[in-house]
């Protein structure tokens, strides 16, 4: 029996902090979050992925699973510091390849 590739979706986004973020703090900072709000098994359902973070504007790309993209969406929002600085993660775009993605934005 075939088993089906998962299907993933690549989110884009932007940080507002007061400092410059390293990638280290961003992806920390997810996981936490995620971690506090659906806890291990949702962490395992969301399959969050940092594919991409550019230190310079602050900027980077996540993947996760199609169906929960939702709950990253959510997490994202929730986000209110990074690094024991006060800071606020926007989605730019979602899109199902990082080519389109990038294309976009």
């Amino acid at each position: 029996m075939p088993v089906r590739k998962k299907r993933r979706r690549y989110l884009s986004f932007r940080v507002d902090c007061t400092r410059s973020l390293i990638t280290k703090e961003i992806w920390d900072s997810i996981q936490r979050r995620v971690l506090d709000l659906y806890g291990v098994q949702g962490l395992s359902q969301v399959e969050p992925v940092l594919i991409d973070f550019d230190e310079d504007t602050q900027t980077g790309v996540l993947r996760s699973n199609r169906d929960k993209i939702r709950s990253l969406r959510a997490v994202l929002a929730l986000i209110t510091e990074v690094g024991g600085a006060p800071a606020a993660v926007r989605v730019c775009r979602t899109s199902g390849t990082i080519r389109s993605l990038k294309k976009k934005t």
